[in-house]
């Protein structure tokens, strides 16, 4: 039992501690009032993330709840447990490198993004892939909507933008152009200004979009990038021969984004350097990110961007946002990663758990009854 400290309750539940590729140990404090719940105080490590754990038996483990991010000392997390039978808890520390965590909760409307797996790492510079659907040959590209099984709400005037939609060319030369786009409705309270070599373009914009020529065609330039004034970021390759475009589908947001339930990376400023091909971006949070453009890189099987990172860390490096109602009802259905040791796993994007790894592959293997068109998307750290 030295790996453990172990306390035991006036209820006889015993509260155990211990830690994940570190020598420090949180320390875990059960109260003491009757009910269904009880609350854990945690003392720990500050900004790190933790896994709180149930057994009954002290040789099975089980996730209880999420993950969270532990910033202060001490900090509570409500759990529920069974009053009658002996439950165990620990808290698992995960280390400040290579690490995701999987916050993933159920939900019945195919617009939703409730899927959320966070990258937390100390790496300043990651790759974002997106390639064709590997487990399927794509036969539609509509991007219809679907609302079945969603409770529809009006945008509200607090995310009102003005009433003056833009749409507008930053860029344009050669192989590539932006365009900027300030909607009428933004759940965000503030957009971002778009810049050109320090110029600004557009002001209050809600999204950008880049697009480059594709060689062989008459005159075809699909959009296969798009950046929102949340930090949430689309890829697409250019569509297959047989199509004029395919869909968008998984978002990646780029910014120090808090675990919450709608995760966000706020955008003050985005400025294209066109001597580079590079979107430098700054938060309101602080910090910035440099997102890189390599023409070569973007063709019609796949599309690579990079992301070097000056803004804080401890958060988050990334966060990967999508959508799953359930297998043939999504846009991510299973995550292949790569962990520390080489060792390939593959798990069910419900399923995933807290991992440390190198590289993260989210993927469909079943058919989705929408959007079927939409990539897979690899993240890498480098």
């Amino acid at each position: 039992m030295n790996k453990y400290r172990v306390l035991a309750s006036i209820i006889f539940i015993a509260i155990l501690s211990h830690a994940i590729g570190a020598p420090q140990r949180p320390l875990l404090q059960l109260s003491s009032q009757s009910g269904t719940y009880k609350t854990l105080q945690l003392t720990g490590v500050t900004n790190t993330y933790y896994r709180i754990e149930s057994s009954s038996n002290l040789v099975n483990w089980a996730t209880k709840d999420s993950y969270f991010l532990h910033t202060n000392n001490p900090s509570s997390q409500v759990v529920a447990y069974d009053e009658i039978a002996r439950e165990y808890f620990r808290a698992s520390m995960f280390p400040s490198n290579w690490v995701s965590m999987n916050n993933t909760i159920p939900d019945t409307c195919p617009e939703h993004d409730n899927v959320s797996v966070v990258i937390k790492t100390n790496k300043s510079h990651f790759k974002i892939t997106a390639t064709h659907p590997a487990d399927y040959v794509v036969e539609t590209n509509s991007c219809d909507t679907n609302w079945f099984g969603c409770l529809i709400s009006l945008p509200t005037a607090d995310f009102y933008q003005g009433p003056q939609v833009i749409r507008e060319h930053v860029y344009d030369v050669g192989e590539i152009y932006v365009q900027a786009t300030r909607d009428e409705y933004f759940w965000r309270p503030l957009g971002m200004t778009v810049k050109k070599d320090g110029v600004t373009m557009v002001t209050n914009a809600t999204y950008i979009e880049v697009g480059g020529y594709l060689t062989g065609t008459a005159d075809e330039y699909p959009i296969y990038f798009a950046l929102y004034a949340d930090g949430y970021v689309r890829l697409i390759p250019f569509p297959p021969p047989n199509f004029k475009k395919i869909c968008f589908g998984s978002s990646v947001i780029v910014g120090p984004a808090a675990v919450e339930s709608r995760p966000h990376a706020d955008i003050v400023t985005a400025d294209f350097i066109t001597a580079t091909y590079l979107l430098r971006l700054t938060y309101r949070s602080g910090g910035t990110a440099n997102i890189e453009f390599d023409t070569d890189k973007i063709t019609r099987t796949n599309a690579t961007i990079g992301v070097a990172v000056n803004y804080s860390t401890s958060a988050s490096l990334c966060t990967f946002r999508s959508m799953y109602v359930g297998d043939g009802n999504s846009d991510c259905d299973r995550v292949v990663w790569t962990d520390g040791y080489g060792v390939v796993h593959e798990d069910s994007i419900l399923s995933f758990s807290a991992t440390t790894g190198t590289n993260w592959f989210f993927k469909r293997h079943f058919r989705s009854l929408q959007r079927e068109s939409a990539p897979d998307i690899r993240i890498t750290l480098q």
